[in-house]
């Protein structure tokens, strides 16, 4: 049974509870988005990993190919930094109230 007895309590819980897709894609659609932007840039990391090892495996001046290593390696940690991050989902209070403040620009 539950503890919250009050209309008004259960309404408010609900909002907080409740979550809804803010990114503005298909909830359904997120399942297989997710999985692909994750493997993108799991591929780009790959990609320079072995850009790197090729570039080890040739004669290349020795103080050039430090540099390219370095800059590869400063390169993929920034792009790690910003690569894929899942979001939560916004509760439906927070959503209500962004839908009602666009309804007043709009208006």
């Amino acid at each position: 049974m539950s503890k919250v007895k009050n209309p008004q309590e259960k309404k408010n819980l609900s909002y907080e509870k409740d979550r809804r897709n803010f990114y503005g894609e298909n909830d359904k659609s997120s399942r297989k988005n997710i999985r692909k932007r994750k493997k993108q840039s799991s591929q780009l990391f790959r990609r320079a990993a072995s850009n790197l090892a090729w570039l080890t495996n040739h004669e290349i001046d020795e103080t050039f190919s430090q540099e390219i290593e370095s800059e590869v390696k400063v390169n993929e940690k920034i792009s790690r930094l910003k690569s894929f991050k899942k979001e939560p989902d916004q509760s439906l209070k927070e959503h209500i109230k962004y839908q009602q403040g666009r309804r007043k620009i709009h208006e």
